[in-house]
């Protein structure tokens, strides 16, 4: 399910974030110059923007952009007008939030594509990890796999996703991985330390892989960042019901995607994945391990290359979600014959909290 595909992205400070307003005039284009269409969505500089929360911008992914960005727009008149303008038209609202409540009509956009994904923040726990790396005075951030937000110092995600000696950083509140013209920012954190199960098992079908990432800041929720709930002995799951969300390659074009990725997924009874694998993969002797769970996707989807560590959630009776899997492994992406393989977090419930709650009496003084 894993190839050797890079994401490499700069990092390239566009707009002065404390004042507020783009500091550097934008790419020109016919007319005028490309903004994100939530300051400009008449396509004229002339016309104020008024971004009421119930009003809402389309964007259409597959249709021809003259900025080569989809969430951008042509924004039609004379320079001297694009001096000053903010860079958001209202901010986003932070706070509490009660774990596990998804946005389930996304936030501020409307998307029209040919594919299905994720809705702009649906799923405001998923959490992209990134590589980094220095090259020519600038920093490089190589996207590796996903994680979930599950406190606000700490990233649940696959074992194997988290290298050392690597340093890392974790994106909270990311959509578009290839477009910097979000209505809201995304919060980049450095990964202070990853704590890796003690028991993680590193191997072509690893065991035990799950690990902590310890965050060197404090993540701010707000509408688009909120945390998931850990699954409990009292939850009623609806293992029918599932979504994995990522950046992984998508199994349906075989490209990296441009926006989060959503795919659905039926919880896949033990001994039916034992059986499948061994029939897949000719392995007679095939034993699913302890730790592990298993889940096909529907529709034609599935998750694949560097969708490890990233979260499969499952609806409570509520209406929130509980991280139920940890994507780790399986065959080849987009196969039928056998369901995927994910960390059963049900078993590492103690485990997580153990270790938050000694990491923070260990530091409490700090």
């Amino acid at each position: 399910m894993y190839f050797l595909t890079v994401i490499t992205l700069l990092v390239v400070a566009l707009y002065n974030t404390e004042a507020n307003v783009i500091k550097q005039l934008p790419e020109a284009c016919d007319g005028g110059y490309c903004l994100p269409k939530h300051l400009c969505p008449s396509g004229t500089i002339e016309d104020v923007p008024t971004m009421e929360r119930n009003n809402r911008l389309t964007l259409q992914v597959d249709g021809p952009n003259e900025c080569g960005d989809f969430m951008k727009i042509c924004c039609k008149g004379p320079s001297s007008s694009f001096e000053n303008i903010p860079t958001s038209m209202y901010e986003v609202t932070q706070g509490d939030y009660k774990c596990g409540m998804s946005n389930p009509e996304g936030l501020v956009y409307d998307v029209e594509s040919n594919l299905t994904y994720a809705k702009y923040a649906e799923f405001p726990w998923t959490v992209a990890i990134f590589k980094m790396s220095f090259s020519s005075n600038n920093i490089e951030l190589t996207y590796v796999g996903g994680g979930t937000l599950i406190h606000p110092k700490f990233v649940v995600t696959a074992a194997h996703t988290l290298e050392k000696p690597h340093r890392y950083v974790a994106r909270f509140g990311e959509w578009n991985i290839q477009s910097d013209a979000e209505i809201y920012p995304s919060q980049d954190i450095g990964i202070e330390e990853h704590i890796l199960h003690p028991s993680f098992g590193n191997t072509c079908t690893p065991t035990n892989d799950i690990a902590l990432a310890v965050l060197k800041q404090s993540v701010i929720y707000t509408d688009h960042i909120r945390p998931i709930c850990l699954p409990t002995a009292q939850d009623a799951l609806d293992a029918e019901r599932c979504i994995a969300t990522g950046w992984g390659t998508d199994s349906r074009t075989k490209q990296l995607p441009p926006i989060m990725k959503r795919v659905e997924l039926n919880v896949v009874p033990r001994g039916l994945c034992q059986m499948l694998y061994r029939l897949a993969d000719g392995d007679q002797y095939f034993d699913l391990h302890r730790s592990s769970l298993c889940a096909g996707a529907v529709a034609g989807q599935d998750t694949c290359d560097k969708d490890g560590g990233t979260p499969m959630a499952c609806p409570r009776e509520d209406g929130s979600y509980a991280l139920v899997g940890i994507t780790s492994w399986g065959l080849e992406c987009g196969r039928t014959d056998a369901p995927g393989v994910y960390v059963d977090v049900s078993k590492f419930v103690c485990w997580i909290n153990n270790t938050i709650e000694g990491y923070e009496e260990l530091h409490a003084e700090e």
